[in-house]
């Protein structure tokens, strides 16, 4: 008969894990170190749940009303360099108006300099947005304001009368 012995073979990490293992004190200040080390991730994911939560139930959405006529705002897409905001407004005079009124409620003491105008084609079709290129302290970033509703030419009551652009309107609403 063979009698087979494994040799063991330990490590000097093996010996000091099994040392911190049998000793309860190591233990406690290894968990309490990774307690602490967790912390703070932890209380960041929490405290960003809580703003989500807290954002989403007290959220009022921003309107503007002019007149008679009522502008709400979409905010399609908020990033570090650039926000995509779609308006819903009729007029142009107006919409462009609210343009400068949302960047005063999101970006007060903004600063801008320069407007571009771009047409963009999407698998909706062309798309109308105004480019807004603003600063404010070491933030910089493009905002692209969605026109599409409003635009026509930069004086959409003014060059057909009310009758076929309350016609044109109807049927871009009812496409």
């Amino acid at each position: 008969m063979y009698l087979i012995t494994i040799m063991e073979q330990t490590t000097t990490y093996d010996k000091i894990v099994q040392w911190a293992l049998n000793n309860p004190i190591i233990s406690i200040i290894v968990i309490i170190c990774t307690i602490l080390i967790a912390i703070p991730q932890v209380r960041e994911g929490v405290v960003f749940i809580i703003r989500m939560l807290w954002h989403r139930n007290n959220q009022k959405e921003f309107v503007i009303e002019y007149a008679d006529e009522i502008i709400t705002f979409e905010e399609k897409l908020i990033s570090q360099n650039f926000d995509i905001i779609k308006i819903n407004a009729t007029t142009h005079m107006l919409g462009v108006r609210a343009e400068r009124e949302w960047l005063n409620k999101k970006y007060p003491g903004y600063e801008n300099n320069m407007q571009m105008l771009t047409h963009i084609e999407t698998k909706q079709g062309r798309r109308t947005f105004d480019i807004l290129p603003i600063s404010k302290g070491n933030i910089k970033k493009d905002i692209y304001f969605d026109i599409t509703d409003f635009f026509d030419g930069a004086s959409v009551p003014y060059h057909k009368n009310t009758g076929e652009y309350a016609v044109a309107k109807i049927n871009q609403i009812y496409q």
